[in-house]
């Protein structure tokens, strides 16, 4: 029987290697999972912007969760874009409360850039420490 390693801390500050095509595809997939639409509006474009803001030429790169985060925001206010998705259609910013079987309507619901942000940078991190783990 194979003997059970310690799980290492996920969040630590250990590099991974990750690419920026794997960025653009968990933005692509958390932006739409966020959204209040079947998908954001302008989804191509912001991956356009996002590329283009992200600025890495190489098509690998070494970071940390910590740094991808905060790579990952600094590159999202620079996508006005993106920055769109965080302003309801309708209506201004309140708090509002509903359950599991009842949402706002689409046009009064936003993407929290903050939430999308961290979902990118946990799920490339969790992916990699996944990947580190099994090779």
């Amino acid at each position: 029987m194979k003997q059970i390693q310690s799980m290492p801390d996920i969040w630590d500050d250990q590099p991974f290697v990750t690419s920026k095509s794997e960025i653009l595809g968990a933005l692509a997939n958390w932006a739409v999972r966020q959204s209040p639409y079947s998908y954001p509006e302008n989804l191509p474009k912001a991956l356009f912007e996002f590329e283009y803001q992200f600025g890495c030429s190489d098509v690998y790169f070494e970071t940390n969760c910590k740094e991808l985060l905060q790579r990952i925001v600094d590159t999202f206010e620079r996508c006005p874009t993106i920055m769109g998705w965080d302003v309801a259609k309708k209506g201004s910013v309140q708090t509002v409360f509903c359950s599991r079987h009842d949402n706002p309507h689409p046009d009064y619901d936003f993407i929290d850039l903050d939430a999308l942000a961290r979902n990118i940078a946990h799920s490339i991190t969790l992916q990699n420490k996944y990947d580190q783990l099994h090779d």
